[in-house]
């Protein structure tokens, strides 16, 4: 019992682990694109994200907060990612949507939160996986679904909303070296 818990773990480990490449350029900074703020311009853009893995300080099972900075068509964005909390060792049940992950952070000198989260049954297929971001730009709703693009495996599209404008685009591949990533995207914001 104990092998096939700990065999679970390190999937889920892992699809957080792509959930954070893939979808922090896709959800965090292209969702804020549009923000609709007089100075942001509508239409085509590209973004460009990067991170540095931190590492827990002690032996704990959480992982400590994930920085991230880069700009969206020149403007930046930087913020954190919080993995989801361990669920409690003693607990049987799981819960049918899986938390991924929550990003905070500052766009145009504005906050925004989003929560990561999964139906855990899609978890079965790491190829058709879709990732849904829920949450907050300054005062406007946010939500995003992010998944593989079914014309090419190396792609990553989004589709989503932003207050009252649409959002769409694709990311591509990261960039690992070591602790630090990069990633790329190209987006357009529509009304």
């Amino acid at each position: 019992m104990f092998i096939i818990r700990s065999i679970r773990t390190v999937r889920t480990v892992r699809t957080v682990r792509t959930v954070r490449r893939f979808g922090l350029i896709a959800l965090t900074a292209l969702a804020l694109t549009g923000c609709g703020t007089p100075s942001f311009p509508g239409g085509p853009g590209t973004a460009t994200i990067t991170w540095h893995s931190v590492k827990s300080s002690d032996d704990a099972t959480a992982t400590p907060p994930q920085p991230f900075a880069g700009t969206i068509a020149g403007v930046p964005v930087r913020g954190t990612s919080l993995g989801p909390s361990t669920p409690n060792s003693g607990s049987l049940r799981i819960p049918a949507r899986l938390t991924l992950a929550t990003w905070k952070g500052t766009f145009e000198g504005q906050p925004f939160s989003l929560d990561l989260s999964t139906e855990t049954a899609s978890l079965r297929n790491i190829k058709t996986l879709t990732i849904d971001a829920d949450g907050t730009f300054d005062a406007q709703k946010v939500r995003f679904i992010v998944g593989p693009d079914p014309d090419n495996s190396n792609t990553v599209k989004f589709h989503g909303t932003v207050g009252r404008h649409k959002v769409t685009g694709s990311v591509r591949p990261s960039a690992a070296h070591g602790t630090n990533g990069k990633a790329t995207a190209t987006f357009t914001v529509t009304d």
